[in-house]
């Protein structure tokens, strides 16, 4: 048996669209090729709170969809026929449950989120008796809204679209767009215009959204409507009213889709996809020959300066971002070392005041460990403060070397202020008791000798209270100063115990910063030393390619030309295809 002449163009338009790697076109086109045949797929395409629903129930007078504030799936809903209502949701593994219809609302809200592929929903409708099945999609929005997905992954699979739209305003910018979208894939398109019962003005609505459409260049006829009209004549039986809700006109055109012969259908909605397809492709490959034609338009001379250009700009990059490492760096260690010298300095001056006011026996116990721990702080920032430093040093020659920085952070060695090693307690003189004795007794010698004398010339003894008391006074006296100059002598030995402690902290790692500072001179400039030959390197290779590379562009030019041409003479094709199925269709031009 030999296969329709539509399925040659499909399979054909397939292939190209793996090719040029558009998975996206050929999933569309396989489902376009694989759908069973028989049967009239009518797809109602719509924004949100334009009343689909409604105009399905009313097509079918009967509540089939959910309208109004109840909850609306988010995946497309297909009424087709049964002799008996029923539904039944299809699963995403393809597996099936069937529901009441009355309870179909409830059920499909209670599911999760994305478990669901469809709903089916079947009624006793003459008009569903032929093939027909009407499909409820979910409201378009914003176009990474899945329900949106759900809604435009419906038309691969539609012979025929009715878009959906109310007489409260003209079709804006957005449904335009959606309408040429629908129009592109689908060969039959009708416009919905709902809610003109609301709406007194909805005859000029109408004609300026044919105009718009018009001016669009879609090829697809406003049919206004009321659901509620259409609804109050079921009810009353009223066939005025029903005429008057515009729904004889628009079941007239769903019949005439039905009416359509199978082959001629399925030939029409494959001429119209493969045209679709080979239009996307050939506007992409386009634009790559543009570019390729631009770049063959640029003769060798131009491509090869442009290309020296770029070399004496490395050049001066070099010389620019060199410079900045080399200043950078020098004031960095200037920074640091004046840095540390000033927390350093800062805590001598508190060494001093501490011992100015108290006595090393008393205060050193708890001075010691201060003194560790600010110095082991005053290490730790400076290290802080070069490390920042070093980073911002490394993100300032990245932007002067015109490249983006991927050198992970640059961080100095490690500080070591957990090694410092403690102050040692100097060895500090007490002034014992024995001590102050013999001061005193020495001291009191003088008073005794001198007060004694001076009371012998009243007659008194060299021993008298006088003279004892005097004794007492001198021998207090000495013991106040001995005890003052020996604790002089005490805050002097801690002071230079300290400051000494302090001077040998600064000079070991003021030493061990400048090596760190100069570890990280070393990375950055062997680093970016590497991305310029890197890019010496490349602008060799790209200098090689030009020389020998225009005729290969030439080459891939003709490819691309070759292939447009391909790909026109598959959309004229299908086009005659589409042509002898019952609908001129428009050329695309190679």
């Amino acid at each position: 048996m030999t296969a329709p002449a539509w399925l040659e163009v499909l399979d054909e338009a397939l292939d190209a669209c793996r090719t040029h790697g558009r998975a996206d076109l050929v999933q569309r086109l396989r489902r376009r090729r694989d759908r069973a045949p028989g049967g009239t797929r009518i797809a109602v395409l719509g924004f949100a709170k334009q009343g689909k629903g409604n105009l399905v129930n009313a097509v079918l007078n009967a509540p089939v969809c959910a309208v109004g504030d109840a909850a609306t799936p988010a995946v497309p809903v297909e009424v087709g026929y049964a002799a008996e209502p029923g539904a039944t949701l299809v699963g995403r593994a393809d597996e099936r449950i069937p529901v009441p219809v009355e309870r179909l609302t409830g059920e499909v809200g209670a599911r999760p989120a994305g478990s669901l592929r469809r709903v089916e929903v079947g009624v006793p409708r003459d008009l569903l008796s032929a093939g027909l099945v009407l499909v409820d999609t979910p409201a378009v929005g914003d176009p990474r809204s899945p329900r949106t997905a759900a809604a435009l992954d419906v038309l691969a699979e539609a012979d025929a679209v009715v878009l959906v739209s109310d007489a409260t305003t003209v079709l804006g910018a957005a449904e335009l767009a959606l309408a040429h979208h629908v129009r592109t894939w689908c060969p039959h398109v009708v416009v919905a215009l709902t809610k003109i019962d609301a709406c007194p003005g909805w005859r000029a609505v109408a004609e300026r959204n044919r105009a718009a459409l018009s001016e669009s260049g879609i090829d697809a006829a406003v049919l206004p409507v009321s659901s509620t009209v259409r609804f109050a004549a079921a009810k009353a039986g009223d066939q005025e009213l029903n005429t008057r809700s515009g729904f004889p006109e628009l079941l007239g055109w769903i019949a005439g889709q039905v009416s359509r012969p199978p082959e001629n259908r399925s030939a029409l909605v494959a001429a119209v996809s493969v045209r679709a397809a080979a239009a996307e492709l050939v506007e992409a490959l386009r634009l790559r020959a543009e570019e390729a034609g631009q770049e063959v338009g640029v003769d060798q001379a131009t491509l090869l300066n442009r290309a020296q250009r770029r070399a004496d700009e490395l050049r001066r990059r070099n010389g620019r971002w060199q410079n900045l490492l080399s200043d950078e760096i020098a004031d960095l260690q200037s920074d640091a070392e004046y840095d540390l010298r000033e927390r350093t300095r800062r805590i001598v001056e508190t060494i001093d005041e501490t011992f100015d006011r108290g006595d090393p026996v008393k205060v050193w116990d708890e001075f010691g460990p201060w003194l560790d721990r600010a110095l082991a702080e005053a290490v730790e920032t400076t290290y802080t403060f070069t490390a920042e430093r070093a980073e911002w040093i490394a993100q300032a020659v990245a932007a002067t070397f015109g490249v983006q920085y991927d050198l992970d952070r640059v961080t100095p060695p490690e500080s070591g202020a957990d090694r410092i090693a403690e102050v040692r307690q100097p060895r500090i003189e007490r002034f014992k008791i024995g001590q102050k004795a013999f001061t005193g007794l020495r001291g009191s010698y003088g008073g005794v000798l001198m007060f004694g004398l001076v009371t012998g010339l009243a007659g008194l003894p060299l021993i008298n209270p006088i003279s004892l008391g005097a004794g007492v006074a001198f021998a207090a006296k000495t013991i106040s100063d001995e005890g003052g100059m020996r604790r002089q002598r005490r805050q002097a030995v801690a002071k230079m115990t300290a400051q000494r402690h302090v001077d040998d902290v600064f000079l070991r790692f003021s030493k061990e910063c400048r090596d760190a500072i100069r570890h990280v001179q070393r990375k950055l400039r062997d680093h970016f030393t590497a991305l310029a030959e890197d890019l010496a390197d490349e602008l060799a290779r790209e200098r090689e390619t030009i020389i020998a590379g225009s005729a290969e562009r030439e080459r891939r030019t003709a490819r691309l030309r070759r292939e447009i041409d391909r790909l026109a003479g598959l959309h004229q094709r299908a086009g005659e295809l589409g042509l002898r199925a019952g609908r001129a269709p428009k050329e695309l031009s190679a």
